[in-house]
């Protein structure tokens, strides 16, 4: 993914995400809110229903209040007496005027009331109201409280409202809105939340380990191209040297310093190849796709003059190619490069005595096998996983008496897959490391890597 769009994904998602949330707390206060009213419009209902259940009826006294037509109808002793109330009435005054109050103390009380109203909650198959019910005298002191025993009062209780209207007691009634019941209303909308949320949180990690790579792939390049600058200056240095002895040394005394030359022709030769390498980092990588002969360029790799290795190290180099067509299409100096690191990790990670076996045979008519195996020092199966990884150098990581950057196999795998090919390993500790290299016959490359 470009950088720059990485930047705008992590600064866009933060403001979704702030609007949705501000969206979520707009739809939470707007479900509490009728939460609340559905809840109270049922006690309102509840309390009605009670108030005619518990009043005198053994004296023959009924009492009824009609909220829609704002009337108090009063039953007492075979009498009928209604009073209307008007908008402009003081509801306090009437409260005042306890006398009135045709209830039985003895039947209406929050304990009665309380399983009163589990019964019609039931009937709606309600069970996450609860409720915590508090009375208040005239002077503002708790009178009763239901079904817990309280002290103080809420400052902004759920339900209020004067008990009867012809009463100076107040009822006040406390509930929490259930999560639960915002959780199913907005279900859909939290799980885009979290979504948004899940992939804010990825962008932001992957945008961390992009800046350490970045970090890490600046220290380990730098130092890479400082080795390579190094690399090259010493052969041009020991060519013009060796230039200067050609013309004035005597013919006999010549072939120490024509043997030195070729080392470091060869050092030359690999730091171009690396070079090579390096360039497929950073979409940098061009393929100049021609048609070559496979065969010759795995034999080149048998000549030991190509190799600087120890003195006291002893390879063999074979190469048994099975294929009866040769010719394959790609780009020959990249597959040249990768084949010769190859060839160099099987010579650097191995004993003194290495054996290095290249095959090569034919899968069907399109693809062809090059298989490149040694009896070095072999890999972890902890490493094994991130051969391919920039800047991993599994076992040896951080060794410095085996020089190395990690980066050969990442380049390799880069060119490989570009080609349109696989590559695979396989490898135990102590016993070698074998590489499993497919290529086509004729590359499929994309178009970004074509030349």
């Amino acid at each position: 993914m470009n950088q720059h769009l990485r930047y705008i994904i992590i600064f866009t998602i933060p403001i979704i995400l702030y609007n949705q949330f501000i969206h979520l707390s707009h739809l939470y206060q707007e479900e509490k809110t009728q939460y609340i009213y559905q809840y109270n419009t049922l006690l309102n209902g509840a309390l009605y229903e009670f108030d005619m259940k518990s009043t005198n009826l053994e004296e023959d006294n009924i009492v009824s209040y009609n909220a829609s037509e704002n009337k108090i109808v009063y039953y007492i002793k075979q009498k009928v007496i209604s009073f209307q109330l008007n908008e402009k009435d003081n509801v306090q005054q009437i409260t005042e005027r306890k006398c009135y109050d045709i209830r039985s103390p003895q039947k209406w009380t929050l304990k009665n009331f309380y399983p009163f109203l589990q019964t019609k909650l039931d009937s709606i198959q309600s069970d996450i109201f609860s409720p915590q019910f508090i009375i208040l005298d005239s002077t503002g002191q708790i009178k009763d409280t239901y079904p817990d025993t309280l002290s103080t009062f809420p400052d902004s209780p759920e339900y209020y409202r004067p008990l009867g209207f012809i009463s100076g007691d107040t009822l006040m009634a406390t509930y929490h809105y259930p999560l639960t019941v915002f959780i199913q209303a907005t279900s859909w909308q939290l799980v885009l939340t979290f979504l948004i949320s899940l992939l804010f949180v990825i962008s932001l990690l992957n945008l961390c380990q992009m800046i350490r790579d970045e970090k890490k792939s600046g220290e380990y390049r730098e130092l890479f191209i400082h080795n390579l600058v190094h690399d090259l200056k010493r052969p041009i240095e020991n060519q013009i040297k060796t230039c200067y002895l050609l013309l004035h040394s005597p013919a006999g005394e010549l072939t120490p310093f024509l043997e030195r030359n070729r080392e470091q022709l060869n050092e030359m030769l690999q730091s171009i190849n690396y070079m090579l390498l390096q360039s497929t980092d950073a979409h940098g990588l061009r393929l100049n796709v021609k048609e070559f002969n496979l065969k010759e360029t795995l034999e080149a790799l048998k000549q030991k003059e190509r190799w600087n290795t120890n003195t006291n190290k002893q390879f063999d180099i074979q190469v048994d190619f099975r294929s009866d067509n040769p010719l394959i299409t790609g780009d020959h100096h990249f597959l040249f490069a990768v084949f010769q690191n190859f060839i160099e990790n099987a010579l650097k990670y191995s004993g003194d005595r290495v054996n290095i076996q290249i095959t090569c045979m034919d899968i069907d008519a399109q693809q062809i096998q090059i298989r490149i195996g040694d009896n070095g020092f072999g890999i972890s199966s902890q490493n094994l996983k991130h051969v391919f990884e920039r800047f991993n150098r599994g076992d040896y990581q951080g060794n410095k008496k085996i020089k190395g950057h990690g980066l050969g196999l990442h380049y390799a795998h880069t060119v490989i897959r570009a080609h349109g090919g696989k590559i695979s390993i396989q490898s135990e500790e102590g016993k070698g490391t074998t590489l499993f290299i497919v290529l086509p016959r004729k590359a499929k490359i994309k178009n970004k890597y074509k030349q």
